[in-house]
């Protein structure tokens, strides 16, 4: 027995986490919502060695490599998972469609104005300023099932949309066809 995964994909900011907290009263099943940012959030941030550029970016794609495989793991015990998660690298995706191969996936862009995002990047203060606007790349891939935008409206709007949206899914998922790219 498989679960089935929800991707909420969307830059820093865009509001995926707010979307996916919002979604999961909605859902008639019981859903995980798993940021990959609780799970940076587990790792120590004190050790007595200083790690360099090279072994920092190891350690995110481990990390993130991991978080995939976590996912699978809870859908392959027949849950039914969340990802807040940005694909602003392209590796992200092809191990992803690679991982949750044979899973029912569904992709959701989380959409947001560049300035709206700049404006809650800084007021949220955790984030290197331009980072939001930077990751234009999580759209790259060029396909999605469900698109929300959350300029302007607010997580239980965009989670009512998805709801809708899910209801109204036939054919083929974006997952399926971007693996027959």
């Amino acid at each position: 027995m498989s679960g089935r995964v929800i991707v909420l994909n969307g830059a820093s900011s865009s509001g995926k986490s707010s979307v996916g907290r919002a979604l999961l009263p909605l859902l008639a099943d019981p859903w995980f919502l798993f940021p990959v940012d609780e799970l940076g959030a587990m790792r120590s941030t004190v050790h007595t060695r200083v790690l360099d550029e090279g072994e920092i970016a190891a350690m995110l794609s481990r990390t993130r490599r991991g978080y995939h495989r976590a996912v699978a793991g809870l859908v392959s015990a027949g849950n039914d998972v969340i990802m807040d998660y940005p694909l602003s690298e392209a590796w992200r995706l092809a191990d992803l469609l690679d991982v949750l191969a044979g899973v029912d996936v569904t992709l959701v862009e989380v959409r947001c104005s560049p300035a709206e995002l700049a404006r809650r990047e800084l007021a949220r203060g955790d984030r290197p300023v331009g980072l939001a606007v930077s990751q234009t790349l999580v759209y790259r891939h060029g396909d999605r099932d469900i698109v929300v935008d959350t300029t302007a409206a607010g997580p239980g709007e965009c989670a009512r949309e998805i709801v809708a949206g899910l209801a109204g899914l036939s054919g083929p998922k974006a997952f399926d066809r971007l693996r027959q790219r």
